[in-house]
């Protein structure tokens, strides 16, 4: 993803942020302390540099990936009468990527991220999330060592609620690949993640 399209994307959310931000306050039985939905997400990674980081091979990674989620609700919806009403959701995701560029591998493991749903509105519903996680790689690269690694990472998506218990979704995310030194090189891989998904909120 190039930084123009990135930046068109960002727009795009934002545009669509705005427009629900002062919709009515809908009751929203699907998001709250203790609620469950399960989910899977499906995208495309490209790679890019940071500068001294991810200067490497990592920077010409190109990976097909699947997200696995299941989501439980950490709070009941705060700030009701302001546009940043919602509440905070705890995800557990599996990640599997797929990659073949510039060699074919694969990474898998398992992640944990804080969610933050804008409850604006009943039908679309925006998000944040920030998270990281612990797995394995196995891309081949001249600059990162394969073996343990690390997956920080951060994003928005939205949700759009087709009925009352399926939501598709989409979104983008920074996904951060590396070992902490615990093996050399570990020059990084950083990517553009654009994914694609449904969730499905049990009553």
């Amino acid at each position: 993803m190039t930084i123009k399209t990135l930046f068109v994307f960002l727009n795009v959310f934002l545009c669509g942020f705005l427009s629900i931000a002062y919709a009515d306050h809908s009751n929203m039985e699907r998001f709250g302390d203790g609620k469950i939905y399960a989910g899977l997400q499906a995208g495309w990674g490209k790679a890019f540099s940071l500068g001294i980081a991810g200067n490497g091979d990592g920077r010409n990674v190109e990976y097909a990936t699947i997200l696995p989620q299941l989501g439980i609700g950490l709070s009941d919806p705060v700030a009701n009468d302001s546009w940043y009403r919602g509440n905070l959701d705890a995800v557990f995701q599996g990640e599997y990527l797929l990659g073949y560029q510039p060699n074919s591998g694969y990474s898998a493991g398992l992640s944990l991220l804080l969610r933050y749903n804008f409850l604006s509105s009943k039908q679309w519903v925006p998000y944040m999330e920030i998270g990281g996680g612990i797995g394995v790689l196995d891309f081949d690269l001249k600059d990162q060592a394969d073996g343990l690694i690390f997956y920080p990472q951060a994003g928005l998506g939205m949700h759009y609620f087709a009925t009352d218990n399926l939501s598709l979704d989409f979104g983008w995310r920074f996904h951060h690949m590396s070992n902490a030194n615990s093996k050399l090189p570990n020059n990084s891989i950083n990517a553009s993640l654009v994914l694609f998904g449904f969730s499905w909120y049990f009553d």
